[in-house]
Order: structure tokens, then C-alpha cells, then sequence
């Protein structure tokens, strides 16, 4: 078992390296160094009690802050600067700001945001001046395509940043289902080089609560589990955690009279899967082989950036990723028969990652068939709210925008989007989820704008039937940041018996009962201890 942040003994004058989360959703209309431009700071909020923990004990704090959004390089749209600024704001309203919050790189003061990696020099000597109980955050980590990567120098140089005694803390909830570098290599190389690591408080409690659900799930006994498959993400990176591999593995629990729900954004992509189904079935074993082809291509690509020691190796491997990823996706559908132009006709301009668009039909194909094996029920909407308009990066429409209800499944019109499920669909969810024993909602079933959602209550109303369905004794769970953010939104937390901020990191452990963050931590235990025993 991971050590826990009680473990941790003496800290005064000590530095931690804290590993936490805030990708945090960000609202692109407000000035770039405005705390008010995070429109959730749940995330945030998470992290204070481990921050009133080492910041009352006086230790020097390195805040890794993970990624926000998806930067591919440095994006002055996702810099940390304004989700630091919130944390000050925190802070000081917990009376917990004992020095001013620090940045490295500063963008704190109008600066251009800058990576972590590229600009060392400025980084340590940032660190050098963290003062007892101070808080210094790092800059995005994905600004750095080497975290994705797990890249082992990238890795080390973070640990280098607490040189001699040092704790590594992991507070990183929503993201430790990620084999990236300040998860999985930094507190190996903290323990190496002296010191330890340890779950954060918020992160224990979540796994502790979050592995039980697993258990219930399994037992012989057990009422009707409803999964909401729900959100935008369908990831099929190899080496990737998400929502839809690990619901692969989750309806290997699933029964006869479950449900899976398939809402939000994906389920564009499973519609076309299930119109598409024979001709997936007919070139299933084709398919597969292309996958495992170009995703040993892909690793290769990945491991050689690994070994390299060129500059900017880690962003051509990144190109060369991209590349190998759209000729797979082009061989795939070329087999089932499909191209852009022809998925408009049935979704219109409904979510759907054309770079990928192959290898996710063809996962969407095979929950479609497992589901139907199992006899689990698959619900993916019969209407839909349509508009003329896209979201912007907040997922809120223009004034101008023009909404409907469009009453079939599939042939919405061209120029059109589906950005929610119909009222229709509204009520057959609704009624799904009465007699669960087990709901888990691991995302949200439409955009954030807040004007379809007073107009429809697509959330409220299907969030309100969870709640008749935990007053009657079922566990219910909403997972993911984005899910958390909406249950605040239509103040429906009542509803769950937890709201947890990490999506597809919940979804592992409910499934495996760990995740590669603990396994880290584990093993810098173990290297702590044998160090020990020398």
C-alpha cells in the first residue's frame, strides 16, 4: 500500500514536489491573468487541505500543476498564470498565504507563458528562492511535449528541482491514470536521490472510496448497474487510459438489465458505428491487424524520442505520431467503406474526430457488439437538440445561434450540429436509472451552454432521477471534471454520493483497483526502504 501524507514526519524547511491537477475548464472571454477566468476551480479546491497540511508545517512547495487543456507546444491560452491566480485567491481566503505565490516561468506579470523544460535556468533559480510554508507553481506541463512522453531526462530534471531529502506528494486525481513523466518518473528519481513519496489527502480518501465501488460491482448479488459513457473523449493512443478502453473492461462486469449510456459528444461516432456495423464486423480481424501494426509504429516512434538526445526530438516524434495515426484511420475506413463527406450526411456537423475517425468507429463497434453479447442495454439517443452554430472553447453558442429539437436519430441536416440529447432521449434516460443499484456518470451529456440547459434541463432532469435513485439506496458517482463542473452548475450534487474529478482515473480504479500513480508512489516506497536497509 502507498505511503500517505501522515507518513511524511518533518517537514519544516523540507522541499515537496506536489503533483496535482488543474485542468481546470477555462472561460476564453476573460483577460488571461483573471482568477475568474477558471469557471470551476473544483480541482483547486481538492488540493487546499494538502496545501494547509505542508504550508502549516513550512515546507517549501514545488507545485507541479499538470496540464490544462491540450497545448501542443506553448499556447498562451492555457497558460497556468490565471489558474495560479486563483490559488493565491484561495489561499488567502483559507489564511494560508504566508508569502506571495510564485510562478516558473513568471507569467504572472504579463509575461509571455514559457515551458518548464526549455527555460531551466529561470525555473531553478525560481526554486532557490521558495521560502518555509511559500507555494511556487510550475508553467503548463504539456507545454512540454516531453511529460506526455514520459520522457526520463524530463522526469529527472523535475526531481532535480528538490535535490537531497525530498517528498514527492500526488495529488493528481483526475490525471494519474496517465503514464506521463511528473506521475510515473519523478518520484522514482525524488526516492533515488533521497527522499520519498505519498498520496495526497484528497487523492487517498478518492481511491479508498472509489476501489469499493469495484467490489460492489462484483458481488454475486448485486441490482441493476446503469454506466453513462458520456462526454467528448475517445482516446485510442496506445499506452492511453480513457473512458472508452477502460469501458471495454468495465461491461465485463455488466449483466444482463444493465445499461450503458452513450451521450455527449461520442455519440456521433457510435451512432455511425452502429449504422456502419457489418461492414466493421466484416473487415473486424483486417481492422485489427492495421491497429496493432501502426500502434507498434507508434511506440517505436515514442521509444526512440525517449532515447534521443537531439533537441526537439520529442516534438518531431509527437509530428510522426500525428502522421502515422491519420494513415491509419484512412486505411480503416477505406475497408468499412466511409469518408467525411458521407458521415455529414447522417450527423451533420455533430462532434467527430475525422483524424481518428477509423480505429474510433471500430471501438465503438466492439462495446456495440460486447454490449449486445452480454444482453446489456444501449442506449444512444433516438432525438437530438440541434444548432446552427459551434461552441466556442467554453462550450457556450453565440446570441445568434438558432436551436431545435430534431426528432430522429441519425440525418441531421447540413450546417447543423448536435450539441444535447432530445427531449425524448431525456426521458428514456431518466427512466433508465430507476432501480440502479449502481449509477456512474463518467461525463457530461451535452455542451455547457447555459442556455440550452434552462431551456431543455437536460441535465437537471436526468441528474434528478440519479437522485430518487440514491434516495432509494443506490451509489451514485459523477466522475470527471467536466461531470463535476455540471453537477455544481445545476447544484445537483445532492444527487451523487460522490462527485469525483477524475474521469477515465476513476474508471480505472473502479476497474483495477489501481492506477499507475499509486504504482509509482509504491515503488518509491520500496526504493525509500531498501535504501533504508542499507
Amino acid at each position: 500500500m502507498a505511503k500517505l501524507l501522515a507518513d511524511a514526519g518533518d517537514l519544516d524547511g523540507k522541499t515537496v514536489f506536489l503533483r496535482t491537477c488543474y485542468d481546470v475548464p477555462i472561460d476564453v472571454s476573460k483577460p488571461k491573468l483573471d482568477p475568474a477566468r477558471v469557471s470551476d476551480d473544483s480541482r483547486i479546491l481538492d488540493s487546499i487541505p494538502t496545501l494547509k497540511f505542508l504550508i502549516e508545517r513550512k515546507a517549501r512547495i514545488i507545485l507541479e500543476p499538470g496540464w490544462c487543456g491540450r497545448p501542443k507546444g506553448e499556447d498562451a491560452e492555457l497558460s497556468m498564470a490565471c489558474v495560479a491566480n486563483r490559488l493565491s485567491e484561495q489561499l488567502k481566503k483559507e489564511g494560508l498565504l504566508q508569502h506571495p505565490l510564485l510562478m516558473a516561468p513568471n507569467a504572472l506579470d504579463g509575461s509571455k507563458p514559457r515551458s518548464v523544460y526549455r527555460n531551466k535556468d529561470e525555473v531553478i533559480l525560481a526554486v532557490q528562492s521558495v521560502k518555509p510554508g511559500q507555494v511556487l507553481v510550475l508553467e503548463n506541463s504539456r507545454f512540454d511535449a516531453e511529460e506526455n512522453s514520459a520522457d526520463d531526462a524530463f522526469g529527472a530534471f523535475l526531481a532535480s528541482l528538490v535535490d537531497g531529502w525530498s517528498l514527492y506528494v500526488n495529488e493528481a486525481e483526475a490525471q494519474n491514470h496517465r503514464p506521463c513523466a511528473s506521475v510515473t518518473v519523478t518520484p522514482l528519481k525524488i526516492a533515488e536521490q533521497g527522499g520519498d513519496a505519498v498520496l495526497g489527502m484528497h487523492f487517498a480518501k478518492a481511491a479508498e472510496y472509489i476501489g469499493g465501488i469495484g467490489k460492489a460491482l462484483r458481488a454475486p448479488g448485486r441490482g441493476k448497474f446503469v454506466f453513462f459513457l458520456t462526454g467528448k473523449k475517445i482516446e485510442t493512443a496506445p499506452g492511453i487510459t480513457s473512458k472508452i478502453t477502460v469501458a471495454s473492461n468495465l461491461l465485463d462486469l455488466m449483466r444482463e438489465a444493465d445499461v450503458m449510456v452513450v451521450q455527449g459528444a461520442i455519440a456521433y461516432t457510435f451512432l455511425l458505428a452502429d449504422m456502419q456495423k457489418d461492414g466493421i464486423a466484416k473487415n473486424a480481424n483486417t481492422i485489427s491487424m492495421i491497429i496493432t501494426d501502426y500502434n507498434a509504429k507508434t511506440k517505436q516512434a515514442s521509444s526512440d524520442a525517449k532515447k534521443s538526445k537531439e533537441p526537439g526530438a520529442a516534438e518531431a516524434a509527437a509530428k510522426t505520431i500525428e502522421g502515422l495515426e491519420k494513415e491509419k484511420s484512412a486505411k480503416i475506413l477505406s475497408l468499412i467503406g466511409l469518408d467525411e463527406k458521407q458521415c455529414k450526411v447522417f450527423v451533420g456537423n455533430s462532434y467527430v474526430d475525422y483524424k481518428q475517425l477509423g480505429e474510433q468507429l471500430y471501438f465503438a463497434y466492439s462495446l456495440i457488439s460486447k454490449a449486445e453479447s452480454r444482453k446489456v442495454q444501449l442506449i444512444t439517443g433516438v432525438d437530438h437538440i440541434i444548432t446552427d452554430q459551434l461552441p466556442n472553447k467554453s462550450g457556450q453558442l453565440p446570441a445568434n445561434a438558432k436551436v431545435q429539437v430534431f426528432s430522429k436519430p441519425l440525418g441531421i441536416p447540413a450546417g447543423f450540429l448536435g450539441v444535447a440529447p432530445g427531449p425524448a432521449t431525456i426521458s428514456s434516460l431518466s427512466s433508465a436509472v430507476a432501480g440502479a443499484a449502481v449509477v456512474l456518470v463518467a461525463g457530461p451529456l451535452a455542451i455547457e451552454d447555459a442556455g440550452i440547459e434552462q431551456k431543455f434541463g437536460v441535465h437537471k432532469h436526468v441528474f434528478d432521477a440519479i437522485g430518487k435513485a440514491k434516495e432509494a439506496g443506490a451509489i451514485t458517482v459523477a466522475a470527471g471534471g467536466d461531470t463535476a463542473a455540471t453537477v455544481n452548475r445545476v447544484n445537483s450534487k445532492a444527487s451523487f454520493s460522490i462527485v469525483s474529478n477524475a474521469g477515465g482515473a476513476t474508471l480505472e480504479l473502479i476497474e483495477k483497483g489501481t492506477s499507475p500513480a499509486i504504482e509509482a508512489v509504491e515503488k518509491a516506497n520500496k526504493i525509500a526502504a531498501s535504501r533504508k536497509a542499507e
